[in-house]
């Protein structure tokens, strides 16, 4: 299981990459490029987030949203 931050939210949201992801990469999370990483690493994408909260993230969305990305990272 990865642990994905509100920092890493935060990360995704101002990031300048093209199209900026969190993927898990050997147990981390991570922000890439998504064309740098396969596609069963990504978590979430730039775009995932602008369609769920919009241009702006508020801190408390940011811990929301990454306790649910850890949660999803989690062996079923």
């Amino acid at each position: 299981m990865a642990t994905i931050t509100a920092d890493d939210v935060r990360g995704l949201a101002r990031s300048e990459l093209m199209e900026p992801v969190i993927a898990v990469v050997g147990g981390d999370a991570l922000i890439m490029d998504a064309e740098e990483v396969d596609f069963e690493d990504v978590i979430y994408t730039r775009e995932m987030l602008v369609a769920d909260f919009g241009e702006d993230i508020t801190d408390s969305e940011a811990d929301i949203l990454a306790a649910g990305l850890t949660a999803q990272t989690s062996p079923t």
